[in-house]
C-alpha cells in the first residue's frame, strides 16, 4: 500500500469518525428558550438571508441581539448567508424569519451536519492533507502525523457542540503552508481571511506578523527591496480586509462601531464558565471581578498577554525559521489562552493547531497536550450530552496515534511517571465528575477541579514550550518522525 493511499485512508477514517459524532445530540437540543450553539448557527443563517446587511449586527424588532446576536467578524456572516441561501432553497422553513426559532427536524439536522462536513473538507482537512503530503518526513510516519492533527477536541466541538472552527483553523493552516512555500502574499490573504472569520485568530497573529516581517529582510539584499516586500504584504492585507469589510464601510449611522462592539464584547467578562486559564484559577482564591473594574481587568489581561507573547515574537524575528514559527505559534496562542480577556473553554482549539503541526518534533508530548485539551472541555461535553462520543473518539484517537507513543517513550523514567500520573489523575477526576454528585455547599466542585487540573497541565506545557523555543537549539530539536 503506497503512502498517498494510506493518507487517503486515514483521511476517510477521520471523516467517518466525524460523521459518527454527528449522530449524537448537539448543543441545546430540545432545550428552549435559547437552545444552544446549533440554534445560534441556524439563527445567523435566518438573520443574514432575511435582513439587509445593515441590520445583521444591529438590535432591531426582527433581530434581537440578546437571542444569539451575531458576534463574529463579517466572513462568518457571509458564510452564514451562503449556507442560509442553500437552506432556504432546500426548505424555506429552515430560515423563516422569527418563525424558525428552535427549528429541529431530522432533515434540517442532516443539512446542518453536512454544512459542517463540507466546510471542514474544503478548509481544514484539505489543508492538513496538503501540508502532510508535502512534508519532508519518512513516509511511514505521515499517517501518524495526520492522526495526531485530527485530534478529538475539534471533532467534538464542531460536530457535537456545533460550530465551524474548522474554517478559521483551516485558513490559518493554509497561511502556514503558504509561508513554508515562500508565498508570503498568499499567506497574508489566507490569514487575513482567518482573522475575519473568527477574531480569536488573534492568538496566531503575532507569530505570523513577525515571521512575515523577518522574511522581508531575509529575501531582500537592499533596504529598498526589503521595504517593497513589506509594502506588498501590507497592501495585500489591507486590500483583503477592505474587500471583506466593504459593505460595512459603505454604510453609515455608526454601523462599523456597532459591528466592532459585537466582535469585541468587553462587557461580557474576563472568562466564561470554568475555563482552564490563569484568571479562572486565580478567581478561586481572589474574587477578581469583585475587587477590580472591568477596564482594570482588561488592562491586566493585555499586560500579561503582551509580556509573554512579544518576547516570543521578537525571538522569531531574530531567529526566523519554520521550526521557530511553529514554537512561537504554540507559545503565543497558549499565552493568549492563559492570560487574555474573555476566554472560552473552546479557545484551547487555537493552541491545538500549532501543537499538532509541531508534533513531529515531540510526538508524545503533542499527544499528551492534545489529550489534556480534550479533557479540559469535559464539562462542556457533559452539558451537551456528548460524554459517550467524547470517550469513543478519544479511544479511537489513541488507537490511530499509538505509533507516536513509542517515539518518545525512550525518555527518562521521570517523564514516564509524570505522564502516568497525569493520565491516572485525569481518569479519576473524569469518573468523579461523571459519577459523584457535587457537595451541596460546592455545586460546581468537580467542574472547578477539572479546570484547575487542566490549568496546571497547561502551565507546565507552557514552561516546556518556552524552554524549547528559547533554549533548545535548532540542531538539538530533531524530528522524531523521520
Amino acid at each position: 500500500m503506497d503512502v498517498p493511499f494510506k493518507l487517503e485512508v486515514i483521511a476517510l477514517t477521520t471523516v467517518i469518525i466525524k460523521l459518527g459524532v454527528s449522530l449524537f445530540p448537539y448543543s441545546g437540543k430540545n432545550n428552549p428558550p435559547m437552545f444552544g450553539d446549533y440554534e445560534a448557527q441556524r439563527h445567523w443563517m435566518e438573520i443574514t438571508v432575511n435582513l439587509p446587511i445593515q441590520d445583521w449586527y444591529r438590535n432591531t424588532t426582527d433581530n434581537d441581539l440578546l437571542y444569539w446576536g451575531l458576534d463574529y467578524p463579517p466572513l462568518t456572516a457571509y458564510h452564514s448567508y451562503l449556507t442560509g441561501l442553500m437552506a432556504k432553497k432546500i426548505n424555506p422553513d429552515y430560515v423563516n424569519l422569527l418563525a424558525s426559532r428552535g427549528f429541529e427536524s431530522p432533515n434540517h439536522q442532516f443539512f446542518m451536519r453536512m454544512s459542517v462536513l463540507v466546510s471542514d473538507c474544503l478548509f481544514f482537512i484539505s489543508a492538513l492533507y496538503f501540508y502532510i503530503k508535502n512534508l519532508k518526513m519518512d513516509n511511514k510516519y505521515k499517517w501518524v502525523f495526520f492522526a495526531l492533527c485530527s485530534h478529538p477536541g475539534l471533532t467534538l466541538i464542531d460536530y457535537g457542540h456545533f460550530q465551524y472552527n474548522s474554517v478559521s483553523l483551516g485558513l490559518a493552516l493554509w497561511a502556514i503552508i503558504f509561508v513554508s512555500k515562500g508565498r508570503n502574499l498568499w499567506a497574508a490573504v489566507a490569514f487575513s481571511a482567518a482573522l475575519n472569520f473568527k477574531q480569536m485568530e488573534l492568538y496566531h497573529a503575532i507569530p505570523i506578523f513577525f515571521y512575515l516581517l523577518a522574511s522581508c529582510h531575509r529575501k531582500a539584499s537592499t533596504l529598498m527591496s526589503q521595504l517593497v516586500n513589506l509594502i506588498k504584504i501590507g497592501v495585500v492585507t489591507l486590500a483583503t480586509f477592505a474587500l471583506i469589510w466593504y459593505p460595512f464601510l459603505q454604510l453609515h449611522d455608526g454601523l462599523l462601531q456597532q459591528v466592532l462592539s459585537r466582535v469585541f464584547p468587553f462587557n461580557r467578562g474576563i472568562f466564561e464558565d470554568y475555563v482552564a486559564n490563569f484568571w479562572c484559577t486565580l478567581n478561586v482564591l481572589v474574587k477578581i471581578r469583585r475587587i477590580l473594574e472591568p477596564t482594570s481587568i482588561a488592562s491586566y489581561c493585555l499586560l500579561l498577554t503582551a509580556l509573554f507573547s512579544f518576547p516570543c515574537g521578537l525571538h522569531l524575528y531574530f531567529k526566523n525559521s519554520l521550526r521557530n514559527l511553529h514554537l512561537c505559534l504554540i507559545n503565543v496562542s497558549l499565552a493568549f489562552f492563559l492570560f487574555s480577556y474573555h476566554v472560552h473553554e473552546k479557545s484551547i482549539l487555537l493552541v491545538t493547531l500549532p501543537v499538532s503541526i509541531a508534533s513531529p518534533y515531540f510526538p508524545f508530548t503533542a499527544f499528551w497536550f492534545l489529550s489534556i485539551s480534550h479533557f479540559s472541555m469535559l464539562p462542556l461535553y457533559a452539558k451537551d450530552d456528548l460524554i459517550l462520543p467524547a470517550g469513543a473518539v478519544l479511544a479511537l484517537y489513541c488507537l490511530l496515534a499509538n505509533s507516536s507513543l513509542k517515539l518518545e517513550m525512550g525518555r527518562s523514567m521521570q517523564f514516564k511517571c509524570l505522564a502516568g500520573i497525569s493520565a491516572i489523575g485525569s481518569a479519576v477526576l473524569a469518573l468523579l465528575f461523571l459519577i459523584c454528585p457535587n457537595p451541596p455547599a460546592y455545586p460546581y466542585l468537580w467542574t472547578l477541579l477539572v479546570s484547575v487540573w487542566s490549568f496546571a497541565h497547561f502551565s507546565v506545557f507552557f514552561a516546556y514550550f518556552l524552554y524549547v523555543q528559547f533554549w533548545v537549539g535548532s540542531q538539538s530539536l530533531k524530528l522524531k518522525m523521520q
